[in-house]
């Protein structure tokens, strides 16, 4: 009875803080529904055709270490132009950008025409990236902005999910309306066009966003707030965390498709079938972030939600089981995202108003310059055969990762809170 009656006062409190997302956050929800629809079905198909082209692990390698570097070395002046245009027009420059740099990757053969595109692909993520923590920041309060963050990874994971069952089963339904081959150029091809409908409507919610005005650092220039920022030792920290956050990820997180495919043998209606599976687990484990955080506290439940998604991890350098794997990336994804919503809030709310643009732009520029390192090193690796490192180097840089958050912010937590 005891437990009943919490159970509903939870579920209470936690539908009166949804209910008083503002409409400029609900419209930037949308937005991020569309957008991520396509990127789902990208996740699935993208690095497979880049291979069905004829090109090796090592210049897909190349091309995703463009992206992940161009976003990261990008990041700081995505943020300039993010308070010089504002982060409504901020929002509708990247989502342009986006929109061609795709249509450019999906109809290019030719390797200097793709990393050309892949660089604009990355500043498209880079200006959306830096914008987007920002503008939920402002568009919340306290009282509600842990279950935004939280409502934002929950229907990005559900659009993620919709596009990798898209990208999963699509290419083999063209391939039999049109005498393709399932598994070639063209039905990969096919498929990522129709991913872009969902990009193109996505500037429809960014015209409604109400633009507010903001202070362009009246009181500090763009150079005492990164002076400010490297004088802190907490945002020192913080930026540190996720370098080596960055190398973890790149190192094998962009192959697993890939593994799946050449190394375990499944075919694309099976990839599919095991990300969306790995992104429902996800909206169950973005559910719970909230009321997780409430009796743990951000700082412990994102670390121990870490170092629990290793041995997960692990499982892809000895098993030769699609359903091992599987199993394996599922609860890995689970856990390890659930950290998500806490390091992408927290972040911000350890700066000042004036710094926040501006340490969302360096925590990015750290973590996609070394997803860029170690994408490339991880493409190299898996040239070589050396599939099972990828995944080892992961889970060392992210054992390190979680517990060093831990130890730095803890305390800075419990002093919050106080």
């Amino acid at each position: 009875m005891f437990f009943n009656r919490r159970l509903s006062v939870t579920s209470c409190d936690y539908l009166a803080r949804l209910k008083s997302f503002s409409h400029n956050a609900r419209q930037y929800l949308l937005f991020v529904f569309l957008t991520t629809l396509n990127q789902g079905i990208y996740g699935v198909i993208f690095n497979l055709y880049i291979l069905s082209l004829g090109f090796r692990e090592d210049f897909l390698g190349l091309i995703l270490s463009l992206s992940s570097a161009s976003i990261g070395l990008f990041a700081i002046p995505a943020a300039l132009i993010c308070d010089c245009l504002g982060r409504k027009n901020t929002l509708l420059l990247s989502s342009v950008l986006y929109t061609l740099s795709l249509i450019f990757l999906y109809n290019s053969t030719s390797r200097e025409l793709l990393a050309i595109s892949s660089i604009a692909y990355g500043v498209a993520l880079a200006l959306s990236l830096v914008t987007g923590g920002t503008f939920l920041v402002e568009n919340s309060t306290a009282y509600e902005r842990m279950h935004l963050f939280s409502m934002y990874y929950i229907i990005y994971t559900v659009s993620i999910l919709s596009g990798n069952m898209v990208g999963g089963f699509l290419p083999g339904m063209l391939a039999d309306i049109l005498s393709f081959e399932p598994e070639g150029a063209m039905s990969y091809r096919l498929t990522l066009y129709v991913s872009l409908a969902a990009t193109i409507i996505s500037l429809l919610p960014l015209s409604y966003i109400k633009e507010k005005s903001y202070p362009k650092n009246a009181n500090m220039s763009h150079l005492k707030v990164y002076k400010s920022i490297f004088q802190s030792k907490t945002a020192c920290r913080m930026i540190f965390i996720f370098c080596l956050y960055g190398i973890g990820w790149g190192v094998s997180l962009p192959y697993f498709n890939v593994y799946f495919d050449t190394i375990l043998g499944a075919d694309t209606s099976q990839i599919g079938i095991i990300f969306s599976a790995s992104q429902l687990t996800m909206v169950i484990g973005y559910f719970l972030v909230p009321m997780l955080t409430e009796k743990l506290g951000k700082i412990k439940l994102a670390s121990i939600v870490q170092v629990l998604s290793i041995p997960f991890l692990l499982m892809f350098t000895f098993t030769s089981s699609v359903l091992v794997a599987a199993l394996g990336y599922v609860m890995r994804w689970l856990l390890m995202n659930m950290a998500n919503p806490i390091l992408n809030s927290f972040k911000l709310e350890i700066v000042s108003n004036e710094q926040r643009t501006i340490m969302n732009s360096l925590t990015w520029m750290a973590c996609y310059t070394f997803v860029g390192i170690g994408t490339y090193a991880g493409g190299l690796l898996m040239a070589r055969g050396q599939n099972a490192m990828p995944f080892l180097i992961t889970s060392v840089f992210y054992g390190i990762t979680a517990i060093l958050y831990y130890v730095y912010f803890n305390e800075v937590e419990r002093r919050q809170n106080a």
